[in-house]
């Protein structure tokens, strides 16, 4: 009726019986492999340079332990911060420089005048 198995109800039951409450008890799961201060150097890290690209090891050299690229990535989402990557083109040779640069002055002295 109610759209739980029995087993789930006699669950929350006994979890009610022994801590007169409902809700999960903290601390289940596996625990995390970076600590509260490992995260906020993650993201002020990637809010200091937003269009470079580093893999976690590099973001965190200091440390001991391998990091998962994904998860800087949960951390990073954690934070609300949505992954971006730079612009790639290619690079461009001295006449296109020295072109671009030519029109950007005519653009300016036409704007000036």
């Amino acid at each position: 009726m109610v759209g739980v198995t029995l087993r789930t109800v006699q669950k929350v039951k006994r979890r009610y019986e022994e801590t007169g409450n409902h809700m999960r008890r903290p601390g289940n799961g596996r625990p995390r492999c970076t600590s509260a201060r490992e995260d906020r150097y993650i993201v002020s890290t990637v809010l200091r340079n937003q269009m470079q690209l580093k893999s976690s090891n590099q973001l965190l050299q200091t440390r001991r332990d391998y990091i998962s690229d994904s998860t800087v990535r949960r951390r990073l989402a954690e934070a609300n911060l949505k992954p971006r990557r730079p612009a790639g083109g290619p690079k461009l040779e001295r006449e296109h420089r020295v072109a671009r640069l030519r029109y950007a002055l005519s653009k300016k002295a036409v704007k000036n005048c």
